[in-house]
C-alpha cells in the first residue's frame, strides 16, 4: 500500500465509530479473543405504506422459494444458510431485474428468532413481523428496491393480519439506519454484544435507560 493509499485508509478508519474500527481491525488478526458490537433495534407500529411514485427504477418483487436458491446463493455464498431458513418456515422476498435475482430480504414470523452471527435470541411478540438480512446488488441500489421490499411486507400483513415490524440495524451501518429513521422505524432496544473467547454475553437497555443483562 502507497504512503497516499494508507493515509486516506487511516482517514476513513477515523471517521467511523470507535466500535466499528475495533471490530475491522480486530478481525485481520488470526485469532480474535474479544469480539463485540452493538445491534441497535426498531420498530414500525405500523404496516408498511409505500407510495405508488416512490416505486421507481428497475425491479418487480415476488416471493422468493427454494427454486431461487442457485440465485441467492449468486448474491451471497450461504447456501446452506437459505436453505436452513426455508426449512424453519421462514418467508424470503426477492427483487427481479434484467432477468435475474438481484436482491432479498428475509422475515420471520416465529416466536423466536436466532441471530446468525451472535446467537442472540430475538422475541418476535404476536402480531410482529421481523425483517432481516436485507441484500442488495450494488449496481441497483438507491434505485427504489428496498421500497419495494417494504411495499411486499405491508400488503403481506395485511393479509396475515399482522401489525408491527421490528429490525435492526448494527452499530456503525449510518446508511441504513437513518433510511429506516426517514422510513418512520423508531428505535426500541440496543443489545451490546461481547464474545469473550467463545463465550457470549448481550446487555440490553432499553430506549429510556432501563438495563438487563443475559
Amino acid at each position: 500500500m502507497t504512503v497516499t493509499r494508507a493515509a486516506v485508509a487511516i482517514g476513513k478508519l477515523r471517521r467511523l465509530p470507535a466500535l466499528v474500527v475495533f471490530r475491522k481491525v480486530a478481525h485481520v488478526l488470526p485469532f480474535v479473543p474479544i469480539d463485540v458490537t452493538k445491534l441497535c433495534f426498531l420498530r414500525l407500529d405500523s404496516m408498511p405504506r409505500v407510495s405508488p411514485a416512490l416505486l421507481r427504477g428497475r425491479g418487480v418483487v415476488r416471493r422468493g422459494t427454494s427454486a431461487d436458491l442457485d440465485d441467492l446463493t449468486a448474491l451471497q455464498d450461504k447456501r446452506s444458510i437459505f436453505e436452513s431458513r426455508f426449512a424453519a418456515g421462514d418467508h424470503c422476498v426477492v427483487a427481479i431485474a434484467d432477468g435475474r435475482v438481484v436482491g432479498y430480504e428475509w422475515f420471520c414470523e416465529q416466536p423466536v428468532h436466532l441471530e446468525g452471527e451472535w446467537h442472540y435470541p430475538i422475541r418476535i411478540p404476536a402480531g410482529c413481523v421481523y425483517a432481516y438480512d436485507a441484500f442488495i446488488d450494488p449496481g441497483f441500489r438507491n434505485g427504489g428496491v428496498w421500497l419495494r421490499f417494504k411495499a411486499y411486507l405491508g400488503d403481506w400483513m395485511a393479509a396475515h393480519g399482522k401489525r408491527t415490524v421490528m429490525t435492526f440495524v448494527e452499530h456503525g451501518n449510518v446508511a441504513s439506519w437513518r433510511t429506516h429513521l426517514r422510513f418512520g422505524f423508531v428505535p426500541s432496544v440496543t443489545v451490546l454484544a461481547v464474545r469473550i473467547f467463545g463465550k457470549t454475553f448481550f446487555k440490553e437497555e432499553l430506549v429510556g435507560g432501563q438495563e438487563f443483562i443475559h
